[in-house]
C-alpha cells in the first residue's frame, strides 16, 4: 500500500489519486484494481463505486449472502472475480505452485509464529478476548484458540 486512510475518507482519496471526478455518485475514472476483503453489501457497493470502467474487482474469502444493485458492473463493464483458497501461482522459473502453499513457506522462513501473542483453550475465551481487546496496551498481536490445550489451560507468549 502507499496510501493508508481511513474507512470514510476511502473513496476520497481514490477520486484523488485517479484524478477523477465523481458524477452520479460514481467515479470518471477509478482504481484499476479494487480488493474486497470484507464481502458485505456495503464493501460491495463502495468497490462498485471506486472501480474504474474495464477495471476488477476481487472478493477475497467466503463472503455471505449480500443483495447489490450490479447495474454500474454491466454499464461499466466491470469484471468481478472471487479469490478463496485454490489459487496457483506462476513462479520466476515458469513452474505453477499452490498460493496457499507459497504462503505457509513464507510463515515458516519468515518465523511469523512469533507474532501470535496468546494460545488459549476453548473454555478461556473470556480471557483470550479481553487479551485482544487490551492488544495495544499489552502489545499483542495475535491471540487463537489453540483446540490442543486442555480445559483450563493457556499460555502468553508462546509460539507452541
Amino acid at each position: 500500500a502507499d496510501i493508508v486512510v481511513a474507512p470514510d475518507q476511502l473513496s476520497r482519496a481514490v477520486r484523488r489519486t485517479s484524478r477523477s471526478l465523481t458524477t452520479s455518485g460514481q467515479l470518471t475514472g477509478g482504481a484499476d484494481i479494487v480488493i474486497d476483503c470484507v464481502g458485505s453489501a456495503e464493501s460491495l457497493r463502495e468497490s462498485l463505486l471506486m472501480v474504474r470502467p474495464r477495471g476488477r474487482i476481487v472478493l477475497v474469502g467466503m463472503p455471505g449472502r449480500v443483495t447489490v444493485d450490479l447495474a454500474s458492473l454491466w454499464h461499466r463493464e466491470v469484471v468481478v472475480a472471487g479469490a478463496y483458497a485454490y489459487g496457483t501461482e506462476t513462479m520466476a522459473d515458469g513452474s505453477l505452485r499452490r498460493t496457499f502453499d507459497i504462503a505457509a513457506d513464507l510463515v515458516s522462513a519468515s518465523n511469523l509464529g512469533r507474532l501470535v501473542s496468546g494460545h488459549y483453550s476453548l473454555d478461556h475465551f473470556e480471557d483470550a478476548m479481553a487479551h485482544a481487546g487490551a492488544a495495544g496496551r499489552r502489545g499483542a498481536v495475535k491471540i487463537v484458540f489453540d483446540l490442543r490445550l486442555a480445559t483450563d489451560r493457556h499460555t502468553k507468549g508462546s509460539t507452541q
